[in-house]
């Protein structure tokens, strides 16, 4: 098989479908990889990762998997938004160790791994926990207001924060292009941090500052779909007007 396929992998208590608009555009293009996480989805039974190792090695094997089926690394292009920028990064890193690369990576609202914060969400109450991760605005209001819901959700965010915490913050240069978004009020991931990612991909790396904050960027599900064509080399419409 040589033609693009895409693999997505979701930020913070986000499963299949916390790509879902960028999902229907992609898949005009190109297989797409939809990773099953423990805890949502078909693995809503089971206990959510909360060591980054425990969780990457999952995703790997479901990866490899594809791989498996023929898939060619080179066509692939992996995309994450904040932890799963982390998450996509991981498996890049992973397909270059092996000797095969990827076709490309795109990061949103991230910095690059050895740059992450350190930070403790995991460890505060539920009801603190859901008001953090509720002021970065990405948390759907259904969510917020269903409490059975809620009591669902909060452990399977606890776990990915932790996962995040426990990021071992490797240095990583990759040999594919690396492309990353970022919002320019993003009380997250400074500036200047996501002007980094371009120095740690090959040939044809950028970054571009979009307005606003940290959910203004996962909003924008058309410009990072855009960017994900982009490094496929598939324009899209949005990506011309760019």
């Amino acid at each position: 098989m040589t033609e693009s396929w895409f693999a997505l992998y979701p930020p913070v208590g986000g499963g299949r479908g916390a790509y879902s608009r960028m999902v229907a555009e992609l898949r005009e293009h190109g297989h797409c990889h939809l990773p099953a996480l423990a805890g949502r989805d078909s693995r809503f039974a089971e206990t959510a990762a909360a060591r980054f190792t425990d969780l990457a090695d999952g995703l790997w094997n479901q990866l490899e998997a594809e791989l498996g089926l023929g898939r060619s690394p080179d066509r692939l292009v992996l995309f994450g938004f904040s932890m799963g920028a982390l998450i996509a990064t991981e498996m890049a890193a992973r397909l270059q160790q092996r000797g095969t690369g990827a076709g490309g990576l795109v990061v949103a609202g991230c910095p690059p791994p050895h740059l992450l914060a350190r930070r403790a969400v995991h460890t505060l109450s539920d009801e603190e926990l859901t008001a953090a991760l509720a002021a970065q605005g990405t948390v759907p209001s259904m969510v917020l207001d269903d409490p059975e819901l809620l009591s669902v959700m909060v452990p399977v965010w606890r776990a990915d924060c932790a996962a995040v915490a426990s990021h071992p913050r490797r240095p990583v240069v990759l040999d594919c292009p690396v492309h990353a978004l970022g919002g320019t009020e993003d009380p997250l991931v400074r500036e200047a941090d996501v002007t980094v990612w371009p120095r740690l991909g090959g040939v044809g790396s950028s970054v571009r500052l979009l307005p606003g904050d940290h959910a203004a960027v996962l909003d924008r599900q058309d410009l990072m779909a855009a960017a994900v064509l982009a490094a496929a080399d598939r324009p899209s419409e949005v990506g011309a007007r760019w």
